[in-house]
């Protein structure tokens, strides 16, 4: 549950900021063109906003803005790096590979006291921020909800409007807008302006101050105007816009974008309700929209509402639109459509990995799977172990298939198989360090003697067809570290003794350098428990790799 609500709030986080960058684009695009981009086509911009916060996906374009613009994506090594801070308190892991013990234990091995696997990890930064950001959704979504509920309650009783004349000049407003489904015209004071209100049911909702002040004319305005919402689905608009503001709580660009949506929105509707009066009556409907803001001052700010009086300080800027008018300008804007497609081809798609993808063909280097080589490489260490050698066999490029049947034939005569390695000295355990395409792997070795070897082969690795392959490998070391393995009856007690005390943890691993003439006996490590055996292993490789140098 905790990874897919991360997994969902990294997609979140990048589509906001994807959508911020063409909040700032509009917002230029509108401020350079001012005039000149029509009430409905700088409304269509931020279409462009609703359709670039719904996109789950969207197409690679080398035109994308964010070819420029370094976003959030969706392995962000950042969110990476949140998931999994690191923590000075906690001991790197043992890198050898965990399949490949030293040695069976015996029934007198001491066992590992508790399970790392049940040690509680602390929940990462990324894990609080989703759980911040869920609650604040839900808490949001609850609200907007609620308050949409309980106004469609308290209209629920109000009366429809009684008067015949008036709801004659309403419905001729419906044909002169050509919308043919049914609103309810209720006359009430839950509002303070005219209001459209309702998704499914529309209602237009006129308070009794408007039937009282406004004649047939300006009702005339207001309701060509509410209508026009109803022709434009602003309504729905305005609901997907609540819900996509409550995924997108934290970014504040997205509450002023919608803030100015709503603006462009009024002024779309101005602009349509215009070109269904006379040229000459556009100074009246200016008026109209001043008496208005004038006698109702607070509209109702609800998801599902949608009123005429709109925000003061637009007021200049619809007025200006008002007054300079002209009925052919709704129906067509070549700059309007040329903004639209330039800004839809550049934010509605995701910046290009064409050159990226090419660049890793050219160069193997870039396009490394560092979890398939670790589990490559340690099937071909583990190979070494079993002295079978088929599975590195089978992993290998063709170049080095041939090296191998040759090595192999050297060692067996005319014929080959696939045996390795030796029986003396083995392997009993290993560690690998990736760089790129090349491995280096350091392999610890026991004889009966017994006596410590190092040995270190390199890997390289290539794609062959498409496939991750072993293109070369190398003996590029081979060292002996012995020490005398007589021990007297003291010096065994001795010895014995700090084993115990290192497994219990009352000593350090160091400690054991002081026992090794006992651990270097057959079946020695035996005596030290599972996780000490590891540490006590790699300190061994450490120092031995310190002696030969």
């Amino acid at each position: 549950m905790t990874s897919v609500l991360t997994d969902a709030l990294t997609w979140i986080l990048s589509t906001s900021l994807m959508a911020s960058v063409l909040v700032i684009f509009i917002l230029v695009a509108k401020w350079l063109l001012k005039d000149k981009l029509k009430p409905r086509w700088a409304y269509l911009l931020w279409i462009l906003l609703v359709l670039r916060l719904l996109l789950p996906w969207a197409p690679e374009s080398s035109f994308s803005v964010f070819n420029i613009f370094q976003t959030l994506p969706e392995n962000s090594h950042l969110v990476t790096e949140i998931e999994n801070p690191a923590s000075p308190d906690v001991e790197p892991s043992y890198e050898m590979s965990s399949t490949t013990q030293v040695q069976d234990s015996s029934p007198n091995t001491v066992s590992t006291i508790g399970d790392d696997s049940t040690v509680k990890k602390p929940m990462s930064l990324l894990q609080i921020a989703s759980m911040i950001w869920l609650v604040g959704m839900v808490m949001f979504l609850s609200f907007m909800v609620r308050a949409n509920v309980r106004f469609a309650a308290l209209i629920k009783k109000e009366v429809a409007v009684i008067d015949q004349g008036i709801n004659s000049l309403f419905e001729r407003c419906k044909d002169e807008m050509k919308v043919h489904r049914k609103i309810a015209l209720i006359q009430t004071n839950q509002v303070s302006s005219p209001t459209l209100f309702g998704l499914l049911k529309p209602k237009l909702l006129i308070p009794d101050l408007a039937l009282r002040y406004l004649n047939e004319v300006q009702l005339r305005y207001v309701f060509l105007h509410e209508i026009s919402h109803v022709r434009r689905r602003d309504i729905a608009m305005n609901w997907l816009m609540n819900i996509l503001l409550s995924v997108h709580w934290f970014n504040p660009f997205l509450w002023y974008a919608y803030h100015k949506m709503r603006a462009d929105q009024e002024t779309a509707c101005d602009a349509l309700a215009l070109s269904r009066i006379k040229s000459e009556e556009s100074n009246e409907y200016a008026l109209t929209i001043i008496k208005l803001l004038e006698l109702f001052a607070n509209p109702v700010r609800l998801a599902g509402a949608a009123s005429i009086s709109g925000n003061k300080k637009e007021l200049k800027r619809r007025l200006v639109m008002i007054t300079s008018f002209k009925k052919h300008s709704y129906k067509w804007s070549l700059i309007g459509l040329a903004v639209i497609l330039l800004l839809g081809g550049a934010a509605l798609t995701n910046a290009s990995t064409q050159d990226k993808g090419n660049q890793a063909i050219e160069d193997n280097n870039q396009s490394v799977d560092v979890a398939a080589i670790g589990e490559l490489t340690e099937v071909w260490a583990n190979a070494l172990k079993t002295r079978e050698g088929k599975p590195r066999y089978e992993m290998m490029s063709s170049k080095a298939k041939d090296k191998f049947i040759q090595e192999q034939i050297i060692r067996s005569g005319e014929n080959w198989n696939y045996n390795i390695g030796v029986s003396s000295p083995w392997v009993v355990d290993f560690e690998s360090e990736i760089d790129g395409m090349n491995v280096i792997i350091t392999y610890l070795t026991l004889t009966s003697e017994p006596n410590y070897y190092k040995t270190v082969e390199s890997l390289k690795f290539s794609r062959e067809n498409g496939k991750l392959v072993v293109d070369d490998f190398e003996t590029v070391y081979e060292g002996e570290w012995t020490e005398d393995t007589k021990i007297s009856a003291t010096d065994y007690e001795r010895m014995i003794n700090i084993i115990i005390s290192v497994n219990k943890g009352d000593l350090p691993v160091s400690a054991l350098k002081d026992a090794e003439p006992i651990l270097r006996k057959k079946g020695g490590l035996n005596k030290l428990s599972t996780s000490i055996r590891k540490k006590y292993i790699r300190e061994t490789v450490d120092r031995v790799t310190t002696t030969d140098h």
